[in-house]
């Protein structure tokens, strides 16, 4: 059991930072989902803003998530923090996943080498 949690978190961290990475830099919105967690009232519009610069290193962009009152007052909510719950919550359900799959595939493994799925009951009537 040790082995499979350590297999499902291996995976959970790999596949949930990769699936982090690239949907913010191409959806930079799916931060607004942690708004509830970072925008207290009554600032309770988010807004994801992107800020790119242009210098002799290259091109760099920046997300920031902004908190937004009906006034129009702004709160500043970074995008570390934003960004971090995100990553948590990725490496979470990957790592769920991973756990389940791996129990079903233990469970199917735990057949008798003479069991066969699809034979038909030594009656010949299937019960639903």
């Amino acid at each position: 059991m040790a082995g499979l949690l350590r297999t499902s978190l291996a995976t959970g961290v790999g596949v949930g930072a990769i699936s982090t990475v690239i949907p913010v830099s191409i959806w930079p919105g799916e931060a607004k989902l942690t708004a509830p967690l970072f925008c207290s009232p009554p600032y309770r519009e988010p807004i994801v803003v992107s800020d790119t610069t242009h210098d002799s290193e290259g091109t760099s962009t920046n997300y920031t998530l902004y908190c937004v009152s009906d006034r129009g007052a702004v709160t500043d909510a970074g995008f570390l923090c934003p960004f971090l719950v995100l990553l948590a919550a990725h490496v979470l359900a990957v790592t769920a996943v991973a756990a389940v799959a791996g129990l079903r595939s233990r469970h199917r493994d735990r057949r008798r080498p003479g069991d066969r799925v699809d034979d038909p009951p030594p009656d010949g009537h299937f019960e639903y």
